[in-house]
């Protein structure tokens, strides 16, 4: 019986995931801008984010920050992201000019989390036509290091340029196969000609309705500012404290 019981115990034991970080337990190190909690990072990476992060902060107010996980203690990635980027309180509290990169190691997963503020710059679609150009290709060959420091410079060089930003900016270096597969070339088209004809639908549909009585055009629900509120962020590295509204997209590898 006692064999029995030990070996159970044994097993159990051997199921309990090696490294959990709980989502409530999760705090800005010290650095603030660069979170390696699940060590997968150089030194020489972490040094890059944190000297640059703090130059576009100092002059900008934008934060650019980086959360690396060992899983996401049964949480979705979404929400995940959403709590860390209030708990930390990601861009400054006016501005609302926070960006959050988020990576799950044994979900394999990536989440781009960006504050109000820079929907503009940073719509969804291209959070994560930067996510497949800059960075899946390398985390899909296990290339975390490389892959995270080579989105960063474009995001980076991104919010960098719309702020005039007067230091260095380094440009990533693109995924050579994301502009010549034929594969690709023909989703892209046959989605934006899906797009297209379902916007001319939605603009006919919404003149009819005017012309009833009815009104105006209306562009809600999820992919047209339908958002999820991600609460306000107080606090974090220099005390300030964007909103996320649910803006960004994610990507698994």
């Amino acid at each position: 019986m006692r064999k029995i019981s030990f070996f159970f115990l044994f097993f159990v034991f051997c199921l309990i995931p090696k490294s959990v970080l709980a989502l409530d337990t999760v705090e800005p190190t010290t650095n603030f801008y660069i979170n390696d909690y699940a060590d997968i990072l150089s030194s020489e990476t972490e040094s890059y984010i944190m000297k640059h992060s703090v130059a576009l902060a100092n002059q900008t107010t934008a934060q650019i920050v980086v959360v690396t996980v060992p899983n996401l203690d049964g949480a979705s990635l979404e929400e995940y992201a959403t709590t860390l980027f209030r708990k930390f309180g990601i861009g400054d509290k006016e501005e609302n000019n926070g960006l959050l990169l988020l990576l799950a190691l044994e979900e394999r997963q990536m989440r781009v989390e960006v504050g109000y503020g820079l929907e503009g710059i940073l719509p969804d679609g291209k959070t994560g036509r930067f996510q497949d150009d800059y960075m899946i290709p390398y985390f899909k060959e296990d290339n975390f290091d490389e892959g995270m420091l080579n989105g960063y410079k474009a995001f980076f060089q991104e919010v960098a340029t719309y702020y005039d930003f007067d230091g260095e900016i380094d440009a990533p270096v693109e995924n050579e196969t994301s502009e010549n597969d034929p594969f690709a070339f023909l989703l892209t088209f046959i989605w934006m000609f899906g797009f297209s004809g379902f916007m001319i639908y939605i603009l006919v549909r919404n003149s009819r309705n005017g012309r009833g009585g009815r009104g105006g055009f209306y562009f809600g629900g999820p992919f047209f500012g339908g958002r999820s509120s991600g609460g306000s962020s107080f606090g974090g590295f220099s005390g300030g404290g964007g909103f996320s509204g649910g803006g960004g997209s994610s990507r698994g590898f």
